[in-house]
């Protein structure tokens, strides 16, 4: 990141219009604001010196009093008022847009007073943002990439030069990141933009910066030889700091002086010990850079009117290892928020003591995600906001819980759920991969990972070496504790558990239910982003959906590429009783929803992909598209009746009459929820209802003449043999075996099925006519059920019903087969 060092940031200083210089400060006096000086008062300077607000929107007005010398006042005592009344709110500087329209605002101080124009216009949520509008006025071609760069950087910081065409609301993030491209690209821009802009190149205490621009140095006639002055008057810091940090801010608001030195403490008490703590490098001291503040130590800035909570500037020209200073914004009334910024800005400094193998913006994601990992780290639980009450990081970690499909290293934007961080990027919320590994492997693998960029130029490379396993045995055990819901969320290794986190990973959601339908298929992702998971959720409440069959291509990529891509799955059953499995390993994994043990209600599968490139990004296809089949095949028990109608063909009249109550169902033993089929490898819970075993009764009645005897016999009930007959069912067709007849049987369309019953038993037949007809006749019931001679199967009815009818040879079967649901 090119910044200005030494002379060079002098030389910078001479394209600005007005007198700059670098500076340091005296000690403050009493402190400021009760108007002990108000008589003293020569002039009155405001800043910002315009103002353009949304309604809704708010700006803090800086009044510096200066007396006749020209020197900075402290001990005064400015009042506000707006008029018209109406447009705006003005009260101790705080400016409020509360409807569309304008005022003037005066600032009066004993006899001087100063006064600014207030315009507010309409807004509301549905409004573009700043960054919107922006980009579409680009795109369009109505400014250049400069005037882009400096209208975002008048935007984050309400800078009054912004036209008032692109006045729009600003998403807040956490590091300034206009300004950092600012820094990045400030000796390539145009001599015009540089004195635009080099304002925002100074640190806010030196003259001439952009908090200071109204008043320059009135002490400095000249810019031969400008050299690192005292401040321009409107600045201080903790006279007698306790902690390492010198804290800056203005003079002219005495509630910031107050919250200046509460957060002198808690960095000396809390953040600074337990970063220490930790084995980590202090930030480099700045004693080589000429305009330091006056003093070696790490400088941090108040600053009002930014939208971002703050930002760490690199002192120099090394990108790789730098000394730094810390701007952090202005919270009056949030302490709080104040010491999660300091913690994760201070953190960024550490992060700059290390010389690293590569650029330190080339490791952006995992300075961002560690940085706000300490705040957690140092506060657990931090609470920020006046009315929402929410842990410091948590606000971030819907950014990544929200994009779970992108790859960890990922700083896009676009995915945060919480208003109060806006358009953050993706990165700002990976502090949860960080903070897993803390609360898994301990706080020293976060440490090696940051040590470990001094050797390694790929980010990824150095948290990969340092992980128990790797990426490959870490990630997919990180994917399960990011889901965050039902049932991980109620375990002891949780987000939930751990930190209260409530957010969970965002998923595709499917109801599952058939509603009718006989049958219904849907894909599944068969794309996945290196580091990254894919979540989905299936709901099922629907008695109709009977049979389930997941199938998962990435089986081959698993098992034959040996892809590090992992497949898991939690399901509820009917009794509320969570299931984990890992399904990586099985092609195809089945749930029969008639049966109790596997009714499944609500069903997460979830896919990550642990393989990574040293330089990022990356892609992995699925040998086969997965989906979720579903239909209303049953899969416990068929029950019905039967008939059979013989007819021989030398009887002159009569029939022979089988009625069967009969049940058809699965065998013992395979109910069993972790039930893999013998003859269908890598598979689990499919096929136990393949074959289905027969139970009932059937009655007999004989009554038909041939040859001129009557042959009779019944009715007469007689039960089931065990092994009397089968049911053969196919409910889906993308099964395979190595087995040759399960194959042959498989190989058959999906609902297809094919049944038989017979009975051996012996039963004797009266014989009744003429003379020759008498005693008795042996006979046996035969085929009860026959529903096809191995020619086109039947299949079921879309209701699920097994019903028809098949003559074969002088035999007329008929049968109506309900499926049934275990009690």
């Amino acid at each position: 990141m090119p910044v200005l060092h030494g002379a060079s940031r002098l030389a910078s200083c001479l394209l600005l219009t007005f007198v700059l210089a670098c500076g340091s400060t005296t000690e403050p006096g009493p402190p400021p604001g009760g108007g002990g000086d108000n008589g003293k008062v020569a002039a009155l300077t405001l800043s910002p010196n315009g103002a353009t607000l949304l309604v809704g929107e708010s700006l803090t007005l800086s009044a510096l009093a200066v007396d006749a010398a020209g020197e900075v006042l402290e001990d005064v005592q400015v009042e506000w008022s707006a008029v018209p009344a109406g447009a705006v709110t003005v009260k101790d500087g705080r400016l409020e847009g509360v409807a569309p329209g304008g005022a003037v605002i005066t600032a009066r101080a004993g006899s001087a007073s100063a006064t600014l124009t207030a315009v507010v216009m309409p807004s509301d949520e549905s409004s573009p943002s700043s960054e919107e509008v922006l980009t579409s006025a680009h795109e369009a071609g109505l400014i250049n990439d400069e005037e882009l760069l400096a209208y975002r950087v008048y935007a984050a910081f309400s800078d009054p030069r912004l036209p008032i065409q692109y006045k729009a609301r600003v998403e807040p993030g956490f590091d300034a990141t206009s300004l950092e491209e600012l820094r990045q690209r400030f000796n390539s821009l145009s001599a015009p933009m540089q004195a635009a802009l080099g304002m925002y190149m100074l640190r806010p205490a030196d003259p001439g910066s952009w908090l200071n621009a109204p008043t320059p140095d009135a002490r400095l006639s000249s810019s031969e030889d400008p050299r690192c002055r005292p401040s321009s008057g409107g600045w201080k810091y903790i006279p007698y700091p306790i902690s390492k940090v010198r804290i800056w801010y203005q003079v002219n608001f005495p509630e910031q002086r107050k919250r200046a030195i509460r957060l002198d403490a808690a960095i000396a008490n809390e953040i600074w010990p337990r970063l220490m703590a930790l084995g980590l490098k202090e930030p480099l001291t700045d004693e080589a850079i000429l305009c330091n503040g006056g003093s070696p130590q790490l400088d941090l800035y108040l600053v009002s009117n930014m939208a971002n909570r703050g930002l760490t500037i690199p002192e120099g020209w090394d990108n790789t290892q730098a000394a730094t200073y810390i701007l952090l914004k202005d919270e009056p009334g949030d302490d709080n928020a104040l010491k999660g910024g300091a913690t994760h800005e201070l953190m960024h400094a550490i992060q700059w003591a290390y010389k690293v193998k590569g650029r330190q913006s080339d490791s952006g994601w995992i300075r961002d995600a560690t940085a706000n990992w300490a705040i957690d780290h140092v506060y657990p639980t931090l609470l920020v906001g006046q009315n929402t009450q929410k842990q410091f990081e948590h606000i971030f970690a819907g950014c990544f819980t929200n994009s779970p499909e992108m790859p960890l290293e990922s700083r896009a934007q676009g995915h945060c759920t919480d208003s109060a961080v806006g358009d953050a990027s993706r990165d700002y919320g990976a502090y949860l991969f960080f903070q897993y590994l803390e609360k898994k492997y301990g706080p020293a693998v976060v440490v090696a990972a940051l040590t470990k960029l001094t050797t390694e130029t790929s980010s990824l490379t150095a948290v990969d070496s340092v992980l128990p396993g790797g990426f490959e045995k870490v990630w997919p055990e990180f994917s399960k504790v990011l889901w965050n819901g039902a049932p991980i969320s109620t375990r002891p290794e949780s987000f939930k558990a751990w930190d209260n986190l409530k957010e969970v990973a965002k998923r595709n959601d499917l109801n599952a239910d058939l509603s009718g339908w006989p049958e219904a298929s849907d894909e599944l992702h068969d794309e996945l982003n290196n580091l990254s998971n894919r979540y989905y959720r299936m709901h099922f409440s629907d008695p109709g959906t009977r049979s389930v069959l997941f199938h998962n291509g990435w089986f081959k990529n698993i098992t034959e590429s040996k892809d590090p891509v992992k497949v898991f799955a939690f399901w509820k059953d009917e009794a509320g009783a969570w299931h984990d499995e890992d399904w990586s390993e099985y092609e195809y994994v089945g749930f029969c929803r008639d049966m109790k043990s596997q009714r499944v209600e609500d069903l997460v599968v979830m896919v990550s992909n642990a393989k990574f490139e040293s330089a990022g990004g990356g892609t992995l296809t699925a040998a086969k598209t997965p989906y979720l089949k579903r239909n209303n095949v049953g899969c416990w028990r068929f029950k019905g009746t039967t008939r059979s109608v013989l007819k021989g063909t030398t009887w002159s009249s009569g029939r022979k009459l089988i009625d069967t109550n009969v049940e058809f169902q699965v065998p013992g033993g395979l109910e069993d929820p972790d039930f893999e089929h013998p003859l269908i490898p890598h598979t689990k819970r499919v096929g136990s209802s393949i074959f289905l075993q027969p139970a009932g009764d059937f009655t007999l009645d004989v009554d038909y003449v041939s040859g001129g005897c009557r042959y009779t016999h019944g009715p007469t009930r007689y039960p089931l043999l065990p092994a009397g007959g089968i049911l053969m069912l196919n409910p889906f067709n993308e099964l395979t075996s190595p087995d040759p007849d399960m194959e042959d049987w498989l190989s058959h369309p999906s609902r297809a099925y094919t049944a038989a019953l017979g009975d051996p038993t012996l039963v004797q037949l009266n014989v009744s006519g003429g003379p020759d007809c008498r005693g008795h006749q042996m006979d046996i019931p035969g085929n009860i059920l026959f529903t096809d001679a191995g020619a086109a199967r039947p299949v079921l009815l879309p209701t699920g019903e097994m019903s028809g009818q098949y003559v074969y040879l002088d035999t007329t079967y008929s049968w109506i087969l309900q499926p049934q649901r275990q009690p």
